[in-house]
């Protein structure tokens, strides 16, 4: 784990150097296909294992609760934050 932090650490360090340079400057199209090529392959290594794919219910119902679950959390937590920082009618 201490890698992929120190390798990401790298990127930004090099990406701050390298700012002026003009050839970065449609990198985002690149990171956008290689991101499409990984999931691709994950795609294929996921429906390779037997396991995944016969308890792919049970897994799809466990994630859908979790993703629903942090969404939920995130709109309560954003939603009481925004009325604590900026409440109406308050002499600031």
């Amino acid at each position: 784990m201490f890698y992929l932090i120190l390798t990401m650490f790298a990127g930004v360090a090099a990406g701050l150097l390298m700012r002026k340079v003009r050839a970065l400057a449609h990198i985002g199209k690149a990171i956008s296909a290689t991101i499409f090529i990984m999931l691709f392959f994950l795609g294929v290594k996921i429906g390779a294992d037997k396991n995944i794919v016969y308890n792919l219910s049970t897994l799809g119902i466990q994630a859908l609760v979790l993703a629903l679950a942090g969404a939920m959390g995130s709109v309560v937590f954003a939603s009481l934050l925004y009325r604590f920082l900026f409440r109406k009618g308050t002499d600031n």
